[in-house]
């Protein structure tokens, strides 16, 4: 069983590589390199490392006690029982011996089946109450450390994992203190078992035999569960071993979901002081906007007022330049356009040309199809008119027969 002290681990999501912004700081700020919500970013993933170390600074000395302490205890207990292990078996001679000697002065058979079914009874009671015995940690302890994308699913698993934490701290506390139980137990049990014998040396005319039947009943049950619901001793060190398993690991989970916390909490905080800041300054956040998107340089006695709005308004030195440039450019254009129409419509000619082809085409096509299927229909014609000369004939025939059948039967009738 290993239960080394978990490692740090780097909060989850954007905190564990580098720093994400948030939004469009391309248009928010003005440029493609300027983001300055990276230094949010790298701000948030600062503080939610401090929070988990910090978590981590409180938790790590309460596991290295229990790892200590899950050395003595396996240690301890193994003593513990096998020092009592004799006892225990001798005590159950004992009650064995004390049942019996509790019937023989009863000598009711009545009152011993009455008892025994009340005792069945209470006992069936006790076993619903859900007395604690055996484990008392869960089998299944994983727990998911990725950082979930609904915030409140993220708070939600912090303190369902925060829960069961508390458990298995709880469990291992109590097994730790379970050698020294194990002793109070067999104590408690042997006491029960000297008192009932010293009522049944007492003088019977003054004793509650009913009382002592009981009592006798109750200490054999006492000593059945003296163990605790450990059968054996490794039954106790494995649940030992996963007690303080399953701490260890809802605390390394705790400590990377509190990491991942510490870092949303660091950006909803940046996003609401931003938005405070933009509720409080839109008409200057405006005007720094449209001198992002629109702005220029003022216009000088160098540059006077001209009407270009692709220098703001301000002429330039070299805008003659610009202007010949554009003039020669326009002219270009001009002779492009012009060569591409002459070469546009001799294509449109060519294709017309061939669209008249194909139409002539399609037209003897359809001609040919017209005549295939009037033949096709006369030649249908012929054979229906054959079809039904032939029915006709076979049809007298066999009117013919049934005539001449009919005359037979006739003559032979009479």
């Amino acid at each position: 069983m290993t239960t080394n002290a978990p490692a740090e681990l780097d909060p989850p999501g954007p905190t564990a590589e580098q720093p994400k912004s948030r939004g469009d700081t391309s248009t928010e700020h003005g440029c493609e390199d300027c983001d300055p919500s990276l230094i949010d970013a790298i701000k948030c993933r600062a503080e939610g490392i401090a929070e988990q170390a910090k978590y981590n600074a409180a938790s790590q000395p309460e596991l290295q006690t229990a790892r200590t302490q899950y050395d003595v205890t396996r240690k301890a207990y193994r003593a513990q029982r096998n020092s009592i292990a004799l006892e225990v078996q001798d005590m159950r001679h004992q009650v064995k011996h004390l049942i019996e000697r509790a019937r023989c002065q009863i000598k009711q058979e009545r009152v011993i089946t009455c008892l025994d079914e009340a005792f069945e009874t209470i006992c069936e009671q006790l076993d619903r109450c859900g007395a604690s015995s055996g484990c008392c940690s869960e089998e299944e302890c994983e727990f998911d450390k990725s950082c979930p994308p609904e915030y409140r699913e993220l708070v939600r698993r912090i303190a369902e994992y925060q829960a069961h934490l508390d458990r298995d701290k709880a469990c291992f506390a109590t097994l730790v203190g379970e050698p020294a139980a194990l002793a109070a137990r067999v104590a408690s049990v042997k006491a029960e078992i000297d008192a009932i014998n010293t009522e049944l040396q007492a003088d019977a005319a003054a004793t509650d035999l009913k009382k002592v039947y009981a009592s006798a009943l109750v200490a054999r049950r006492h000593l059945r569960l003296v163990w605790n619901g450990f059968d054996e001793t490794r039954d106790f060190v494995n649940c030992l071993c996963r007690a303080l398993t399953c701490w260890t690991k809802a605390a390394d989970a705790v400590s990377a979901l509190t990491g991942a916390k510490a870092v949303e909490d660091c950006h909803r905080a940046a996003h609401d002081a931003r938005c405070k800041d933009l509720a409080a300054n839109t008409v200057v956040e405006v005007l720094i906007e449209y001198e992002r998107v629109c702005g220029c340089e003022t216009c000088s006695e160098d540059h006077p007022k001209g009407t270009d709005d692709a220098d703001c308004g301000c002429r330039r030195e070299d805008s003659d330049h610009d202007d010949d440039r554009d003039h020669d450019r326009d002219r270009d254009h001009e002779r492009d356009r012009d060569h591409d129409h002459d070469h546009d419509h001799d294509h449109d000619h060519d294709r017309n040309r061939d669209r008249d082809r194909d139409r002539d085409r399609d037209h003897d096509r359809d001609h040919d199809r017209d005549r295939d299927r009037d033949h096709d229909r006369d030649r249908d014609h012929d054979r229906d008119r054959d079809r039904d000369r032939d029915h006709d004939r076979d049809r007298d025939r066999d009117r013919d027969q049934d005539s001449d059948r009919d005359r037979v039967r006739y003559r032979n009738g009479f």
